[in-house]
């Protein structure tokens, strides 16, 4: 079996993970979560958690491991995180989805039934959830979550899509997809070739030093 490493990093094969679920989360100011788990994700949970009376509009995204990639018959994905740095980024993205940033290049207007006092205030959604699963990931199953809730649907459609792009863009999480032929490719999350700190725009120079010398390996203790 061979596999494709990042550049700098020799040969590596995948590590075994952790017999036990682990799971990291972080919360922003708004009351917003990001979750990091070896856990199955639950649609229902996160449904759940952006939840609000208040609320006219829920949108729930899942992402799912396909069964190809670009001709090759996809087995499995595996996800490692610089646990971290990831939240830290994902606190970060909850904290500037309920600002304008979502919809600079998706200007929507205020809904017709919304609070003319609502004008002046950028926010315009009320709960935001992400959850990222790590491990291995079979193909059917799911790999991310993301849920939004806002008083009205156009909005939360907006941020949802927002917010998956910029977690595949700027969290640091890494995948490995695996092959029925026998091989296997890395890659950040959001991209399709090998991860190289020194040409991805998708991380900081702190990520940049801790991946110097990469090598696949899981992040969260076994004990």
């Amino acid at each position: 079996m061979t596999s494709s490493s990042p550049q700098g990093a020799g040969p590596s094969t995948a590590p075994a993970h952790p017999t036990a679920s682990t799971t990291s989360s972080i919360k922003s100011q708004h009351g917003d979560e990001a979750v990091l788990t070896y856990d199955v994700l639950d649609e229902k949970e996160a449904v759940s958690f952006v939840a609000d009376n208040g609320a006219g509009a829920t949108v729930l995204f899942s992402g799912t491991t396909r069964d190809s990639f670009r001709g090759k018959q996809v087995t499995r994905l595996e996800y490692e995180a610089y646990t971290s740095l990831a939240l830290k980024t994902l606190q970060t993205l909850l904290s500037q989805a309920h600002t304008s940033a979502p919809f600079a290049d998706n200007p929507i207007p205020l809904s017709a039934n919304a609070d003319p006092s609502s004008a002046a205030n950028e926010d315009r959604v009320t709960r935001c959830y992400v959850a990222h699963r790590l491990g291995a990931v079979g193909v059917g199953e799911c790999s991310i979550l993301i849920a939004v809730s806002s008083p009205h649907r156009k909005e939360a459609f907006v941020v949802a899509e927002w917010l998956l792009e910029e977690v595949k863009k700027n969290v640091a999480v890494w995948k490995r997809e695996f092959y029925a032929a026998g091989d296997s490719v890395t890659a950040l999350d959001g991209e399709a070739g090998p991860f190289d700190p020194k040409q991805s725009g998708a991380v900081d120079a702190e990520v940049a030093k801790e991946t110097q010398g990469w090598e696949w390996k899981a992040n969260f203790p076994t004990t």
